[in-house]
Formats: structure tokens, C-alpha cells, sequence
């Protein structure tokens, strides 16, 4: 399974990955792990930089990491996203356009020949 997680402003039905900004102070890699536990409430592991891309905000920089499950339940930040959820590799709700990097990112997880031999 893959998490993917909505924004309040997503179009209807479309889910994405996670995302969040870097605190001063923090490297790209300690907020992963804190974005994560303040957006879901869950802890990751064995974390992997995937790719980058520019970000339509002025001075803003999409950075992508995959991540592996370490521990906790679901618990949303309602201020922050709309709905979490584990789907299904073969069972996706919509996703974002091709281009964006968080599409990317999904496609890579699902399709990597680690997750498929996991199935």
C-alpha cells in the first residue's frame, strides 16, 4: 500500500503525496520526519531522496523522498490536510498531473521492483 493524503483544495476525489516546508534550522531530511508525524502522526523509516522540481511560489523548491512505514496510526492535522489513507497499488483514487513531481514520485513508488516484490 501506498499513503496518500488530500489538501482542502485538491479538486474533488484527487489525492497526493505529502508535503511541507523546511524550518529554519532544519535539513530537508528532518523535515520529512516531522512533516509527517505533524500531518499523519506517523514515524518513518530508511528514507531515500527521489528527485526535485521548481515550485510556482516565488523562492519555493519541491524536494521528493520516499520513505518506508516505521510505526503509528493514521491521526490527521485537519489544519493542515483533509483525509489520509493506505490504497492499494491497484486501486488509486485520482492523482495529480503528470508533470508534477509528487505524481512522479507515486508512479516510482508503485512500479519500483522493491514494492513489486512485496506484493
Amino acid at each position: 500500500d501506498i499513503l496518500l493524503a488530500r489538501g482542502p483544495t485538491f479538486k474533488p476525489g484527487m489525492y497526493s503525496a505529502l508535503a511541507g516546508f523546511i524550518d529554519i534550522g532544519e535539513t530537508a531530511e528532518m523535515t520529512v520526519h516531522r512533516e509527517v508525524q505533524e500531518e499523519v502522526g506517523l514515524t518513518i523509516k530508511n528514507l531515500s531522496y527521489f528527485g526535485s522540481q521548481s515550485w510556482p511560489f516565488p523562492s519555493s523548491f519541491m524536494m521528493a523522498f520516499t520513505a518506508e512505514y516505521s510505526g503509528g496510526s493514521i491521526n490527521i492535522d485537519a489544519n493542515e490536510i483533509e483525509d489520509a489513507q493506505w490504497f492499494n497499488i491497484h486501486d488509486l483514487p485520482d492523482m495529480p498531473p503528470s508533470h508534477s513531481i509528487s505524481r512522479q514520485l507515486i508512479e516510482h513508488v508503485i512500479s519500483s521492483e522493491r514494492y513489486q516484490q512485496t506484493l
